[in-house]
Protein backbone atom coordinates (compact mmCIF):
# COMPACT_ATOMS: atom_id res chain seq x y z
CA UNK A 1 0.00 0.00 0.00
CA UNK A 2 3.20 2.38 -0.79
CA UNK A 3 0.99 4.62 -3.06
CA UNK A 4 -2.02 5.36 -0.72
CA UNK A 5 0.10 6.16 2.05
CA UNK A 6 2.10 8.77 -0.05
CA UNK A 7 -0.85 9.97 -1.45
CA UNK A 8 -2.54 10.10 1.71
CA UNK A 9 -0.05 12.06 3.26
CA UNK A 10 0.29 14.70 0.59
CA UNK A 11 -3.24 15.22 1.34
CA UNK A 12 -3.16 15.79 4.82
CA UNK A 13 0.09 17.60 4.53
CA UNK A 14 -2.20 20.19 2.38
CA UNK A 15 -5.19 19.92 4.30
CA UNK A 16 -2.89 21.14 7.77
CA UNK A 17 -2.80 24.34 5.84
CA UNK A 18 -6.21 24.96 7.08
CA UNK A 19 -4.68 25.68 9.79
CA UNK A 20 -3.17 29.40 11.08
CA UNK A 21 0.27 29.70 10.31
CA UNK A 22 1.16 29.93 13.73
CA UNK A 23 0.40 26.71 14.24
CA UNK A 24 1.46 25.19 11.38
CA UNK A 25 4.69 26.09 12.11
CA UNK A 26 4.48 24.74 16.15
CA UNK A 27 2.74 21.37 15.23
CA UNK A 28 2.48 20.62 11.83
CA UNK A 29 5.85 18.22 11.32
CA UNK A 30 5.06 16.64 14.22
CA UNK A 31 1.03 15.93 12.86
CA UNK A 32 2.47 14.69 9.45
CA UNK A 33 4.73 11.65 11.64
CA UNK A 34 2.30 10.69 13.97
CA UNK A 35 -0.56 10.96 11.21
CA UNK A 36 1.79 8.88 8.71
CA UNK A 37 2.88 6.06 12.12
CA UNK A 38 -0.90 6.11 12.69
CA UNK A 39 -2.15 5.35 9.81
CA UNK A 40 0.46 2.61 9.35
CA UNK A 41 0.05 0.71 12.53
CA UNK A 42 -3.98 0.91 11.59
CA UNK A 43 -3.33 -0.76 8.41
CA UNK A 44 -1.35 -3.33 9.68
CA UNK A 45 -3.62 -3.85 12.70
CA UNK A 46 -6.38 -4.70 10.76
CA UNK A 47 -6.38 -3.67 6.86
CA UNK A 48 -8.51 -1.57 4.84
CA UNK A 49 -11.21 -1.01 7.26
CA UNK A 50 -9.84 0.10 9.78
CA UNK A 51 -7.41 2.43 7.49
CA UNK A 52 -10.36 3.77 7.01
CA UNK A 53 -11.98 4.48 10.23
CA UNK A 54 -8.58 6.05 10.91
CA UNK A 55 -8.89 8.42 7.62
CA UNK A 56 -12.83 9.15 8.87
CA UNK A 57 -11.92 9.69 12.31
CA UNK A 58 -8.81 12.27 11.81
CA UNK A 59 -11.00 14.24 8.34
CA UNK A 60 -13.57 14.39 10.65
CA UNK A 61 -11.62 16.31 13.79
CA UNK A 62 -10.04 18.34 11.17
CA UNK A 63 -12.32 21.02 9.64
CA UNK A 64 -13.80 21.20 13.37
CA UNK A 65 -9.93 21.48 14.95
CA UNK A 66 -8.91 24.05 12.04
CA UNK A 67 -11.36 26.02 12.45
CA UNK A 68 -11.23 26.54 16.84
CA UNK A 69 -7.75 27.56 16.36
CA UNK A 70 -8.27 30.37 13.57
CA UNK A 71 -11.89 31.85 15.97
CA UNK A 72 -9.44 31.67 19.25
CA UNK A 73 -7.01 33.89 17.37
CA UNK A 74 -9.49 36.04 16.46
CA UNK A 75 -8.18 36.05 12.99
CA UNK A 76 -11.94 35.50 11.27
CA UNK A 77 -14.36 38.22 12.73
CA UNK A 78 -15.18 39.87 8.94
CA UNK A 79 -14.65 35.92 6.90
CA UNK A 80 -17.55 35.02 9.73
CA UNK A 81 -20.15 37.17 9.43
CA UNK A 82 -19.83 36.32 5.69
CA UNK A 83 -19.71 32.77 5.85
CA UNK A 84 -23.17 33.08 8.80
CA UNK A 85 -25.21 35.39 5.41
CA UNK A 86 -24.58 32.78 2.80
CA UNK A 87 -25.48 29.66 5.05
CA UNK A 88 -29.22 30.26 3.95
CA UNK A 89 -28.72 31.12 -0.13
CA UNK A 90 -25.45 27.97 -0.14
CA UNK A 91 -28.10 25.49 1.73
CA UNK A 92 -30.64 26.59 -0.62
CA UNK A 93 -28.27 25.50 -3.53
CA UNK A 94 -27.31 22.35 -2.38
CA UNK A 95 -30.78 21.76 -1.74
CA UNK A 96 -32.24 22.57 -5.54
CA UNK A 97 -29.02 20.47 -7.03
CA UNK A 98 -30.01 17.49 -5.14
CA UNK A 99 -33.84 18.35 -6.70
CA UNK A 100 -32.36 18.52 -9.85
CA UNK A 101 -30.52 14.94 -9.28
CA UNK A 102 -34.24 13.92 -8.17
CA UNK A 103 -35.99 14.63 -11.75
CA UNK A 104 -32.48 13.15 -13.61
CA UNK A 105 -33.90 10.07 -11.45
CA UNK A 106 -37.43 10.05 -12.30
CA UNK A 107 -36.10 10.37 -16.17
CA UNK A 108 -33.73 7.31 -15.91
CA UNK A 109 -37.00 5.59 -14.43
CA UNK A 110 -39.25 6.57 -17.06
CA UNK A 111 -36.57 5.65 -19.59
CA UNK A 112 -36.96 9.34 -20.85
CA UNK A 113 -33.59 9.54 -21.65
CA UNK A 114 -30.68 6.96 -22.69
CA UNK A 115 -29.30 5.40 -19.39
CA UNK A 116 -25.74 7.70 -19.75
CA UNK A 117 -27.49 11.39 -20.58
CA UNK A 118 -29.76 10.22 -17.39
CA UNK A 119 -26.75 8.60 -15.04
CA UNK A 120 -25.24 12.14 -16.24
CA UNK A 121 -28.61 14.22 -14.97
CA UNK A 122 -28.04 12.48 -11.71
CA UNK A 123 -24.33 12.36 -10.81
CA UNK A 124 -23.29 15.82 -12.39
CA UNK A 125 -26.03 17.88 -9.79
CA UNK A 126 -25.06 15.68 -7.04
CA UNK A 127 -21.45 15.93 -6.86
CA UNK A 128 -21.32 19.65 -7.81
CA UNK A 129 -24.03 19.66 -4.61
CA UNK A 130 -20.61 18.33 -2.43
CA UNK A 131 -19.12 21.63 -3.23
CA UNK A 132 -21.23 24.30 -1.75
CA UNK A 133 -22.10 21.56 1.52
CA UNK A 134 -19.10 22.04 3.31
CA UNK A 135 -19.40 25.84 3.43
CA UNK A 136 -22.81 25.86 4.38
CA UNK A 137 -22.50 23.61 7.24
CA UNK A 138 -19.47 26.03 8.35
CA UNK A 139 -21.62 28.80 8.35
CA UNK A 140 -24.52 26.78 10.25
CA UNK A 141 -21.60 26.06 12.96
CA UNK A 142 -20.58 29.95 13.42
CA UNK A 143 -23.92 30.95 13.70
CA UNK A 144 -25.46 28.40 15.81
CA UNK A 145 -22.45 26.33 17.61
CA UNK A 146 -22.13 29.60 20.70
CA UNK A 147 -25.58 28.60 21.92
CA UNK A 148 -26.87 25.22 20.68
CA UNK A 149 -25.65 23.04 23.80
CA UNK A 150 -23.41 20.12 23.42
CA UNK A 151 -25.69 17.92 21.41
CA UNK A 152 -26.42 20.79 19.03
CA UNK A 153 -22.23 21.62 18.78
CA UNK A 154 -21.62 17.45 18.45
CA UNK A 155 -24.46 17.47 15.25
CA UNK A 156 -23.21 20.81 14.08
CA UNK A 157 -19.76 19.39 14.22
CA UNK A 158 -20.56 16.40 12.41
CA UNK A 159 -21.90 18.04 9.64
CA UNK A 160 -19.29 20.47 8.84
CA UNK A 161 -16.55 17.69 9.45
CA UNK A 162 -18.77 15.36 7.41
CA UNK A 163 -19.68 17.61 4.50
CA UNK A 164 -15.54 18.67 4.15
CA UNK A 165 -14.37 15.27 4.63
CA UNK A 166 -16.77 13.75 2.32
CA UNK A 167 -15.39 16.33 -0.59
CA UNK A 168 -11.66 15.03 0.56
CA UNK A 169 -12.50 11.51 0.61
CA UNK A 170 -14.34 11.62 -3.32
CA UNK A 171 -10.89 13.95 -4.48
CA UNK A 172 -9.05 11.32 -2.83
CA UNK A 173 -10.71 8.40 -4.92
CA UNK A 174 -10.66 10.26 -7.88
CA UNK A 175 -6.57 11.01 -7.46
CA UNK A 176 -5.99 7.41 -7.03
CA UNK A 177 -8.20 6.47 -9.67
CA UNK A 178 -5.49 8.15 -11.90
CA UNK A 179 -2.03 7.88 -9.86
CA UNK A 180 -2.99 4.06 -8.98
CA UNK A 181 -5.45 2.77 -10.22
CA UNK A 182 -4.51 -0.85 -8.95
CA UNK A 183 -5.16 1.13 -5.62
CA UNK A 184 -8.22 2.85 -6.34
CA UNK A 185 -9.80 -0.29 -6.91
CA UNK A 186 -9.85 -1.10 -2.91
CA UNK A 187 -12.98 0.00 -1.38
CA UNK A 188 -11.66 1.14 1.91
CA UNK A 189 -11.71 5.32 0.17
CA UNK A 190 -15.13 4.75 -0.91
CA UNK A 191 -16.51 3.54 2.52
CA UNK A 192 -14.39 6.45 4.23
CA UNK A 193 -16.37 8.32 1.53
CA UNK A 194 -19.90 6.79 2.52
CA UNK A 195 -19.08 6.92 6.42
CA UNK A 196 -18.61 11.03 5.86
CA UNK A 197 -21.63 10.98 4.03
CA UNK A 198 -23.77 9.35 6.60
CA UNK A 199 -22.13 11.34 9.65
CA UNK A 200 -23.20 14.45 7.52
CA UNK A 201 -26.83 13.20 7.82
CA UNK A 202 -26.44 12.11 11.54
CA UNK A 203 -24.84 15.27 12.16
CA UNK A 204 -27.72 17.65 11.08
CA UNK A 205 -30.12 15.34 13.07
CA UNK A 206 -28.69 16.02 16.47
CA UNK A 207 -28.10 19.83 15.47
CA UNK A 208 -32.10 18.98 14.92
CA UNK A 209 -32.84 17.37 18.06
CA UNK A 210 -31.30 20.46 19.51
CA UNK A 211 -33.02 23.10 17.65
CA UNK A 212 -36.23 21.16 18.61
CA UNK A 213 -35.26 21.74 22.28
CA UNK A 214 -33.89 25.49 22.52
CA UNK A 215 -35.88 26.63 19.34
CA UNK A 216 -32.76 27.92 18.08
CA UNK A 217 -34.09 28.88 14.30
CA UNK A 218 -36.19 31.92 13.51
CA UNK A 219 -38.59 28.85 11.98
CA UNK A 220 -38.61 25.59 10.91
CA UNK A 221 -36.97 24.06 13.74
CA UNK A 222 -37.83 20.93 13.00
CA UNK A 223 -36.25 20.72 9.70
CA UNK A 224 -32.27 19.56 10.24
CA UNK A 225 -34.27 16.71 12.26
CA UNK A 226 -36.20 16.21 9.14
CA UNK A 227 -32.69 16.47 6.98
CA UNK A 228 -31.07 14.12 8.95
CA UNK A 229 -33.71 11.66 8.99
CA UNK A 230 -33.56 11.23 5.15
CA UNK A 231 -30.91 9.32 5.56
CA UNK A 232 -32.85 6.55 6.73
CA UNK A 233 -34.06 6.39 2.80
CA UNK A 234 -29.89 6.55 1.43
CA UNK A 235 -28.95 3.14 3.01
CA UNK A 236 -30.15 0.77 0.22
CA UNK A 237 -28.21 2.06 -2.56
CA UNK A 238 -24.08 1.88 -3.36
CA UNK A 239 -23.19 5.63 -2.60
CA UNK A 240 -19.00 6.43 -4.17
CA UNK A 241 -18.71 2.77 -5.33
CA UNK A 242 -19.36 1.39 -1.68
CA UNK A 243 -21.80 -1.29 -0.95
CA UNK A 244 -24.89 -0.37 0.53
CA UNK A 245 -25.17 0.14 3.92
CA UNK A 246 -28.75 -1.59 4.31
CA UNK A 247 -29.43 -3.54 0.93
CA UNK A 248 -33.07 -3.95 0.25
CA UNK A 249 -35.70 -1.89 -2.19
CA UNK A 250 -37.91 -0.08 -0.23
CA UNK A 251 -36.30 3.44 -0.73
CA UNK A 252 -36.76 4.98 -4.11
CA UNK A 253 -33.83 7.33 -5.49
CA UNK A 254 -36.12 9.68 -6.60
CA UNK A 255 -37.87 10.28 -2.70
CA UNK A 256 -34.89 9.87 -1.48
CA UNK A 257 -32.90 13.06 -3.52
CA UNK A 258 -36.28 15.20 -3.77
CA UNK A 259 -37.26 14.49 0.00
CA UNK A 260 -33.64 15.44 1.25
CA UNK A 261 -33.36 18.30 -1.64
CA UNK A 262 -36.46 20.15 -0.34
CA UNK A 263 -35.45 19.69 2.97
CA UNK A 264 -32.52 21.21 2.57
CA UNK A 265 -33.97 24.20 1.00
CA UNK A 266 -37.15 24.64 3.50
CA UNK A 267 -33.70 24.80 5.73
CA UNK A 268 -32.19 27.35 3.85
CA UNK A 269 -34.96 29.67 3.66
CA UNK A 270 -35.47 29.43 7.12
CA UNK A 271 -31.52 30.02 7.39
CA UNK A 272 -31.90 33.64 5.56
CA UNK A 273 -34.37 34.89 8.55
CA UNK A 274 -32.30 36.91 10.98
CA UNK A 275 -32.58 35.63 14.36
CA UNK A 276 -34.82 36.45 16.99
CA UNK A 277 -33.75 38.92 18.70
CA UNK A 278 -34.03 38.27 22.64
CA UNK A 279 -37.43 39.51 24.16
CA UNK A 280 -37.20 41.33 27.52
CA UNK A 281 -38.15 40.02 30.87
CA UNK A 282 -41.56 41.52 31.57
CA UNK A 283 -42.00 43.78 34.72
CA UNK A 284 -42.86 43.21 38.12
Amino acid sequence: MPAVFRLAGQVYGVLLRLYPRPFQADHAAQMRLTFGDAGRAAYQRGGAGWLAAFWLATVLDLFPSALAEWLRLGGLTMLKSRLIALAGPLTILVGALWLAAALGSRALELRLLSDDTAVGFVAIPFFLSLLPLPLAALGAYLRFAPRAGGLGRLGLALSLGGGAAVLVMVGLSFGLGGAAPSVASGAWVNIAALLCFVALRVGYGLFGVAALRGRLLPRGNALPLLLGLTVILALPFEWFGAPALLPGQWSSPVWHFALSGAAWVLLGLALLRPARAPQPAAAA
